[in-house]
């Protein structure tokens, strides 16, 4: 087999790892519903998701690197945890928050797209399934408490941040990169960007969410570049999760920061600004990191 196939056939097993992590994960859902469990309650369903997110997406990728990349495991996943790493999180938290006006527009744009015709039914069942999720979501974050809030920031905030970083950063575009990074050199690098961004918009399941996301994964697999650090990206994930975990929380307690189900009112040409300069930001930031990538 030729070296350069090497982490597509590892991408392969990592994908299917996860997969069958899934299974189990849906396995184990019946199985206790089956002896009496209520994995309806809040409770429940916050310790369950903290342990799907463990299975589907850690698990598979620390397997994988136990396998074939033990000797370089640190700088596989990037694990550099010095101080100035943790101030280009503050970093990517700037731009994040430059980019939210485009974010918060694309949401509006997405949920617009209506497919009619023989796709009609398609597009009813894949809306009411994201309905669905974002009812349970919405359900898991109104509740009033220290206790609660500490609880959906460790599990529906940092944990997610922490795994899904992990599995589509360090794990998915981290072989792409290694794998296209062959066959384009200057390319590659942009590739494995941006397809792990439609994977990772694509694996939260909900169709007419997937611009946003897609945005917002992209913005993610450049940090991860530039900053030569998965802390960068658990940084920004972990902020952009909890400031919706909080902006709930108020709401749950009588108090409004803001309707974290309303996208931002801004305009085109607020948008555009932000967003330049949101790129602006990043290039200067982390554009030796970038290049160094290439």
């Amino acid at each position: 087999m030729n070296k350069a196939t090497h982490p597509f056939m590892h991408l392969l097993l990592l994908v299917l790892l996860s997969f069958l992590m899934m299974i189990l994960s849906a396995v184990l859902t019946f199985v206790l519903t089956f002896v009496g469990v209520d994995m309806a309650s809040n409770g429940n369903i916050l310790a369950f998701q903290s342990v799907t997110q463990l299975l589907t997406f850690l698990l598979p990728v620390l397997i994988v690197v136990r396998r074939y990349y033990r000797d370089e495991a640190s700088a596989f996943l990037r694990l550099d945890l010095s101080g100035s790493r943790w101030l280009l999180g503050l970093a990517g938290i700037v731009v994040l928050l430059l980019l939210t006006p485009l974010i918060d527009q694309s949401s509006v744009w997405n949920d617009n797209w209506h497919w009619g015709g023989v796709f009609e039914p398609l597009e009813r069942a894949l809306r009411s399934v994201g309905e669905q999720s974002e009812t349970l979501v919405t359900n898991l974050l109104s509740v009033s408490g220290m206790g609660a809030l500490a609880a959906n920031l460790l599990v529906i905030a940092l944990i997610p941040a922490l795994c899904e970083e992990i599995f589509f950063r360090a794990g998915i575009q981290n072989l792409l990169q290694r794998w296209f990074s062959g066959r384009f050199p200057v390319a590659g690098v942009h590739i494995a960007v941006w397809v792990t961004a439609a994977i990772f918009s694509l694996g939260h399941g909900e169709v007419f969410a997937f611009l946003p996301r897609f945005i917002l994964g992209a913005l993610l697999g450049y940090l991860y570049i530039g900053a030569g650090s998965i802390v960068v990206n658990v940084v920004v994930h972990f902020f952009n999760n909890a400031v919706i975990v909080v902006a709930y929380w108020f709401m749950a307690s009588g108090h409004t920061l803001f309707d974290p189900s309303q996208p931002l009112a801004a305009g085109a040409e607020l948008i555009v600004c932000c967003s330049l300069a949101a790129v602006a930001l990043l290039c200067v930031t982390f554009g030796k990191g970038l290049k160094t990538s290439r």
